[in-house]
């Protein structure tokens, strides 16, 4: 017989459900890639009235949530209660003592981002008119975005200057563009609309693309001319935010100090190694002194790519496949039998990624993932694909979403998957799961490194990532703590990172722009090498490698520090 839950559990059952359901209303596109398609003809609300609806709501499951018991409830239960937790406690804070909906220029984009999860899973015409829908509502969205920003720059609550400029130079004028190309995009992905299908698909995306191009110009006008380049978390935040989002403890001087030590290790590692290569490589010095004659010797290498952009695909597809029997035969990873990865080109309309991963939807069983590809060729160092091939294919992001999505498709309300899409969590300005995440495919590439997986410039590459990741930490720590001002920035990455300028400009526009994003790789995969370790030594003889990267999936996208509670006796 099973055992009738306890009145706790019970209670806290009814919340899971309502709150989920309610969630998934207020952020409709989340639902969207989530696999849920009740909702796909909609956009978020952002009027004063709807976000103060939404803060009550949290606010409301917040104070709920505080008063259960949790050692009443299971332990699955325990997990998700917590992602509740720090979801409510999230958006509460930040409504409450931000106001950072104010300045939050990355809504801006929002609709353009979402729409391509979504069209990257267009099947039908049925899918092709929610997608019109949709797109016919981003006007009145992007009306609501400027006065929230108008009030935030009453309020003086304004974005970062170099953010606006980013937005109005690069990114709003590709998504005007994009929106010219929209109504052709059905037939390209073999999908016939009616003529009135055809009709209300190019209305929407022309007063899409009118709408984009006046949003603009308000950011020129209206929010530019006000922006502060001041503005980080602060140190206070900063550490609110490690303890609430990602559950980590540790401060961030002492976070600092793990950074530099893998950034120490990883630099040593990549002279060495680089000093092995150079004595293969015609012309190249005999001895290297340094990282900046390694970053010299790797250059070089860098400037073989596929012969023609359609090499690109074909290229991804084999290293993935000896990803795949490498992983087998080292008895590294589990892939199920039978799994489908896409790989597409990039559609119009994203700029500045040379490749992703669409995770497999959690919800819709029938739809596959897609590693998703800039297809020029010239994009493609071949020095660098097997590394992002293993990041974001086999065993890395694919493979991680394929476990979640056979995992949790019948959920009834999977709430520690909020805020697991990249834009989304950009949206919200929340990157509690992407230590897991991005944390989770960091780990992967580590651990093909020293299972041997590389090549010797292949594992130059990898290194160089890891010592980047590395630097990311140190740098985004120290700008939103004030540590380091812009300038500062710039020049660790200069000289430490041996990057140039205009791009550790760039990397300090992003750090600015997704606080906390940059950490969750290094920090996030530390962790998992660390549980990985433990676990080796507590089960000895008994420990099966990929039985644990297994049962690191069962979880899903929990903080990896959370994971020892259960995964270790001792904890």
């Amino acid at each position: 017989m099973n055992k009738a839950p306890s009145p706790a559990l019970e209670t806290f059952l009814r919340l899971r459900a309502s709150f989920f359901e309610r969630y998934l209303e207020t952020q409709p596109e989340e639902a969207t890639t989530l696999g849920l398609h009740h909702l796909d003809d909609r956009l978020k609300e952002l009027s004063a009235s709807a976000l103060g609806d939404e803060y009550a709501f949290h606010r409301d499951v917040l104070a709920r949530l505080e008063h259960l018991s949790p050692e009443e409830l299971s332990p699955e239960a325990q997990l998700d209660r917590l992602a509740m937790l720090d979801v409510t406690r999230f958006h509460v804070h930040t409504y409450e003592d931000l106001r950072s909906h104010r300045r939050n220029v990355e809504l801006s984009t929002y609709p353009h981002t979402m729409l391509q999860y979504q069209i990257g899973q267009a099947e039908t015409a049925g899918d092709w008119a929610a997608i019109a829908s949709r797109a016919a509502r981003i006007p009145a969205f992007l009306q609501q975005q400027e006065q929230l920003l108008a009030e935030g720059v009453a309020t003086r609550e304004v974005p970062d200057p170099h953010i606006v400029q980013d937005f109005t130079e690069e990114q709003l004028p590709v998504i005007v563009r994009y929106f010219e190309h929209l109504p052709a995009l059905p037939g390209a992905h073999q999908v016939t609309l009616s003529a009135s299908e055809a009709r209300q698909l190019q209305h929407a995306s022309r007063e899409a693309r009118q709408a984009f191009a006046a949003h603009r110009q308000f950011l020129l006008q209206h929010v530019l001319p006000h922006a502060n380049p001041n503005v980080v978390l602060g140190e206070d935040e900063y550490r609110w935010r490690l303890r609430h989002m990602f559950g980590i403890t540790a401060s961030p001087e002492e976070l600092v100090q793990q950074a530099e030590d893998v950034l120490n290790r990883a630099q040593s590692a990549i002279v060495q190694l680089a000093g092995q290569l150079a004595r293969e490589v015609p012309g190249a010095p005999s001895t290297l002194a340094n990282l900046a004659e390694a970053r010299a010797l790797l250059t070089g290498l860098e400037t073989e790519h596929p012969d023609h952009d359609e090499d690109v695909i074909p290229l991804y597809r084999a290293l993935i496949a000896r990803a795949e029997r490498f992983v087998h035969e080292q008895e590294l990873f589990n892939v199920p039998e039978g799994i489908r990865l896409g790989l597409k080109p990039l559609p119009p309309g994203m700029v500045d990624v040379r490749g992703t991963n669409w995770p497999a939807p959690l919800m819709d069983p029938r739809k596959v993932g897609w590693f998703v590809l800039a297809p020029m060729a010239a994009a493609h160092p071949t020095v660098w694909a097997a590394l992002l091939a293993v990041h974001e294919g086999i065993p890395g992001h694919f493979l991680q979403s394929v476990a979640w999505q056979r995992g949790f498709s019948q959920h009834p309300a999977p709430v520690r998957f909020l805020l697991v899409t990249d834009h989304v969590a950009m949206a919200r300005g929340h990157f509690g799961p992407m230590l897991n995440i991005e944390g989770y495919a960091t780990y992967a590439e580590e651990r093909m490194r020293r299972a041997g997986f590389y090549t010797a410039p292949e594992a130059l590459t990898a290194l160089v990532a890891r010592a980047l990741r590395a630097v990311r930490v140190v740098v985004d720590i120290g700008l939103h703590t004030r540590r380091m001002d812009d300038e500062e920035a710039v020049y660790y990455l200069v000289h430490r990172a041996c990057m140039p300028e205009p791009n550790a400009r760039r990397e300090v526009l992003r750090y600015k722009r997704i606080p906390m994003q940059a950490i969750t790789y290094l920090l996030g995969a530390l962790e998992f090498e660390r549980l990985e370790e433990d676990c080796r030594r507590e089960r000895g003889s008994r420990f099966n490698e990929a039985a644990f990267h297994d049962e690191l999936f069962s979880f899903g996208p929990v903080p990896p520090a959370l994971l020892r509670r259960f995964m270790l006796t001792g904890a």
